[in-house]
């Protein structure tokens, strides 16, 4: 990688909104972080670096400290890991707006959750994404017994691989019109729907100070729901 290519990526990474946490260094009142080293696992995506390549992203994120990058499909995580890091988001099946809240949906959803799934779980991944679908005038009570309906026949297997799919809260107002899983009192009752502790949300905080604000209390009182946050 050159020093320019490398300089380039670490002052874009400075600088980024679509960091993901995994679970915080930080200093306490003296200014101590021998208790909190570790506590924080930062990732990026890669989708925000469309000019870098992989390999280069990796070397980059590796010399700042940083453990993963999100949002990778089967054929990068060798290279990831190559690098002696992680991808703590895998991609799962289907785009972002059709998605699980559509019964014609399901058939090819739960076909590619269940190839996807073990090869995540044999890579060492923690997690795999999946997305509501947009409502195309669903209501929400119609929206969330379809993603239960959808959702509970891959659990089971998650729960034997020991990977969790997460659900991605994004804004409708904004960047994803007519998105359905929008408000985390919506995925957190798709949560309580499905049963499983292999099924949880991945927490976009952009997204939902644009849906919600209130970021703070939010989390406080839902953190159990939450398996990765952006």
């Amino acid at each position: 990688m050159s020093t320019m290519n490398r300089r380039n990526a670490l002052t874009a990474m400075a600088g980024v909104a679509g960091a993901g946490l995994v679970a915080g260094t930080a200093t306490d009142a003296k200014g101590d972080t021998s208790t909190l080293k570790g506590r924080l696992k930062q990732s990026v995506c890669k989708w925000c670096y469309k000019d870098i390549s992989l390999d280069d992203l990796c070397v980059a994120a590796k010399e700042i400290g940083i453990q993963g990058i999100d949002l990778l499909s089967e054929g990068d995580w060798a290279t990831v890991q190559k690098h002696g890091l992680t991808c703590p988001v895998a991609n799962g099946p289907g785009p972002i707006h059709k998605g699980w809240n559509d019964l014609e949906n399901h058939e090819g959803l739960i076909a590619g959750a269940e190839e996807l799934l073990p090869k995540v779980a044999e890579a060492g991944l923690p997690t795999m994404i999946v997305f509501s679908g947009n409502k195309r005038k669903l209501s929400t009570r119609q929206g969330l017994k379809n993603c239960a309906e959808g959702l509970k026949q891959i659990t089971p297997l998650a729960e034997k691989l020991g990977v969790t799919v997460i659900m991605e809260l994004l804004n409708s107002k904004v960047n994803h019109r007519d998105y359905q899983c929008d408000h985390t009192e919506w995925g957190v009752e798709l949560c309580d729907m499905v049963e499983s502790d292999r099924f949880k949300l991945l927490y976009d905080i952009y997204h939902m100070q644009i849906m919600e604000g209130d970021i703070i209390r939010t989390i406080q009182d839902n953190h159990e729901y939450i398996a990765h946050y952006h």
